[in-house]
């Protein structure tokens, strides 16, 4: 197994454990859905009740490096906490609170990675969640996601979300994006 292999496989055995609802997001993802990139941490949402982050924290900090001082205010500041695997892999637990990212972590699949079996978000979810980035390296990934599997994604699922999340972020340019991705995914 890889360095990073092992940092994943040790959090989602932590979370399994915690009986804590999660889901691989980031490069695993990416790796699994679309075009293979670098990427050297691991990327985790998990469901964490408001009350009960502290003593998430807490119980987390026995098993992982934490990388900020004041880990509770960090969390409420960024809905982030960045943490060290015992093998030195980067990985950052983001604390889901949106109805969206509820959803997401209900649909996550389980697929065999590190050894293990692991809950990844779906390839539709992880569109959803780059498609609204402005950041060029998540748009080409998104894209080639679409690209990749166009015939194969939930779009009864995935095309009325895009569309919610465009008209509540007043960004059109996010409908757009995702006419054009379809499109040039559908072209022979």
């Amino acid at each position: 197994m890889t360095t990073q292999e092992d940092g994943l496989a040790e959090i989602t055995a932590f979370l399994e454990r915690q009986d804590v609802p999660y889901m691989v997001i980031g490069g695993i993802a990416n790796l699994i859905w679309g075009e293979p990139r670098a990427t050297l941490d691991v990327d985790v949402t998990v469901l964490v009740s408001s009350d009960a982050i502290d003593s998430f924290i807490a119980s987390i900090g026995r098993e992982l490096t934490i990388l900020v001082k004041d880990p509770s205010r960090f969390v409420r500041d960024t809905r982030v906490l960045p943490a060290s695997s015992r093998s030195g892999v980067r990985i950052d637990l983001v604390f889901g609170l949106l109805p969206f990212e509820e959803e997401a972590v209900r649909r996550a699949v389980s697929v065999v990675a590190a050894g293990r079996s692991i809950r990844v978000c779906t390839a539709e979810d992880l569109i959803l969640m780059k498609i609204i980035s402005d950041r060029p390296r998540d748009l080409e990934d998104a894209k080639a996601i679409v690209r990749r599997r166009l015939p194969l994604l939930d779009l009864g699922y995935l095309e009325p979300r895009v569309l919610e999340m465009a008209s509540m972020m007043e960004r059109d340019e996010i409908t757009s994006r995702w006419r054009d991705w379809k499109a040039e995914a559908s072209k022979p």
